[in-house]
């Protein structure tokens, strides 16, 4: 399918575009900061089996997403830029495996690349040491071959792949490829009298020659895994409020319309252009909906949850793209950048953290101009390929233009510069001991082990630890110790430097009176030596 020479080099320009500052800003705890280090801690070791954190297993997530950015440190070394890598390549790739797919059932291959790449949710997670960057493509290649395998009537080799990459997406996330992949296929694949395509023995050899290496290597070091995974990390989660991440209905509402803006005001000022006939449109309406009423539901949310349907709705807005009705997003954008313009004259009266107002105002101004500028163009550009430059602009220039504010959020949010205060303090023989403080991103840029003295285990913010406090603080090569090893540890002669809370003015007051002086002041921590 033929495309203007503009949105051709625009593809480019945008894979460019949310690349940039990559590895700038500091990783951002709680997420970035552990999932970086339980990467740097395989790298390290050479183990792409177990994930471990702080040295202990960690098994609330599987191990492909740890394990590229394993094989990227082993190259680039423990940096920032090789944790959010993988997620901004995985991206790449899934716009790949779009444009594809697009081409194949005659949808503007260009378009659905590009509107998938410049949502901000599709940005967000590509620039983001999380998982679901990594899900989301596995689960497209999956939806994608089981479309093809029903529409061909055959399942091989269709079928296979699809089996194939749902077992990736299950070590990369678990059991939820289930309800991205199979809740969608079945409905459609019963629709088209194929439903015997999707299960055929190959496929199903496939998806188990996939998971069970690993789930076998890991069953060997904890034996109890497959209980944790089945009951804990996914039928609690979704079932029950156990992990507090609940959240009302729409939840999900707003995230997607506007982790999806512009993109979402085309869909709803659209929909009498989608064809109610049109089986690419009962699949792409199957693959949006049926996920969403499902985590819309269920007991766990969490904004990522939905990234892997937005490239759903990138084939649905290409679908339609040339009878699409874009004016009143293109109003949304420019009211938006009105909104960004006039930001600055209120942040002086808002309680922001002094890093953060110090920046806010150039970023919202910055972003506010491209807004606009973006908007008013779309409105009143006569060329479909114009319109479609001018709303993906504004978001587009994110990653550039607030760059700034995500480093200065992560004064707060990260223990980069506590960790580069602390460093000249310590030695290859010196023991670090979070007294109920830890952080994934200290660990990570410490690049070493960190003992934590702790009540329950969640200032490593894992389920299965928390769970297994007990087995973790009796074991005297475990880095977990219980609260009275505080106490204890005074006494001793070995070289050593105390983390604590801010907060935690009581140890302090302890440790300034035997004669420890702080070494290192952050915004949640501070080191004490002597």
């Amino acid at each position: 399918m033929s495309a203007p020479l503009l949105v051709k080099i625009w593809l480019i320009v945008v894979a460019v575009a949310i690349a940039l500052h990559l590895g700038s800003a500091p990783l951002l705890d709680a997420d970035e900061g552990r999932n970086a280090e339980v990467g740097r801690e395989m790298a390290e070791t050479n183990d792409y089996v177990m994930p471990r954190y702080d040295g202990l297993p960690y098994l609330d997530k599987p191990v492909v997403y740890f394990a590229a950015e394993a094989a990227v440190m082993e190259v680039l070394g423990p940096t920032e830029l090789a944790a959010r890598l993988p997620a901004f390549l995985f991206t790449l790739a899934t716009a790949g495996v779009l444009f594809w797919f697009a081409r194949r059932i005659g949808v503007d291959p260009w378009v659905t690349a590009i509107v998938f790449l410049a949502m901000p949710l599709t940005i967000a997670f590509a620039r983001t040491v999380i998982f679901d960057s990594a899900l989301t493509f596995f689960v497209v290649v999956a939806l994608v071959a089981f479309y093809c395998a029903v529409e061909e009537q055959r399942a091989f080799p269709w079928s296979v792949v699809a089996w194939a990459s749902m077992g990736l997406a299950m070590i990369t996330k678990g059991p939820v490829t289930f309800v991205l992949v199979l809740f969608v296929v079945l409905p459609y694949a019963w629709r088209r009298k194929a439903l015997r395509v999707v299960f055929p023995l190959l496929g199903l050899v496939a998806f188990a020659v996939v998971i069970a290496p690993w789930v076998w290597g890991v069953t060997q070091v904890v034996p109890e895994f497959l209980e944790y995974v089945l009951v804990t990390e996914t039928a609690a989660r979704m079932a029950t409020k156990a992990l507090q991440r609940t959240g009302p209905p729409w939840y999900f509402v707003p995230y997607l319309i506007g982790g999806a803006l512009p993109w979402s005001i085309v869909a709803l000022f659209s929909w009498r252009a989608f064809k109610k006939r049109d089986p690419v449109m009962l699949f792409l309406l199957l693959w949006l909906v049926i996920p969403f009423v499902f985590f819309s539901i269920s007991q766990s949310k969490r904004p990522q949850y939905i990234l892997p349907l937005l490239p759903a709705l990138a084939l649905m807005i290409a679908r339609i793209w040339h009878e699409a009705r874009t004016r009143a997003a293109a109003i949304v954008v420019a009211a938006f950048g009105v909104i960004l313009l006039v930001a600055p004259l209120v942040f002086h009266r808002t309680k922001m953290k002094p890093e953060i107002a110090a920046v806010a105002d150039e970023t919202a101004l910055a972003l506010g101009v491209a807004f606009v500028l973006g908007g008013l163009v779309a409105i009143f550009a006569k060329r479909r390929e114009l319109v479609l430059v001018a709303l993906t602009l504004p978001v587009i220039v994110i990653p550039a233009f607030a760059d700034p504010l995500l480093r200065a959020l992560g004064e707060r949010r990260s223990t980069k510069s506590f960790v580069a205060e602390l460093e000249p303090h310590l030695t290859p023989a010196t023991e670090v001991i979070g007294v109920e403080a830890f952080a994934g991103s200290m660990a990570f840029y410490l690049e070493r082990p960190i003992t934590v003295v702790t009540a329950d285990a969640s200032e490593l913010t894992s389920n299965y630890l928390i769970r297994h406090y007990e087995r973790y603080t009796t074991n005297p090569a475990s880095p977990l110790k219980p609260l009275p090893y505080f106490e204890r540890s005074l006494v001793s002669t070995t070289p050593r430097v105390y983390v604590l809370r801010v907060g935690d003015s009581q140890r302090r007051a302890l440790l300034a009176s035997r004669g420890w002086r702080m070494v290192a002041d952050g915004a949640r921590f501070v080191a004490y030596a002597r």
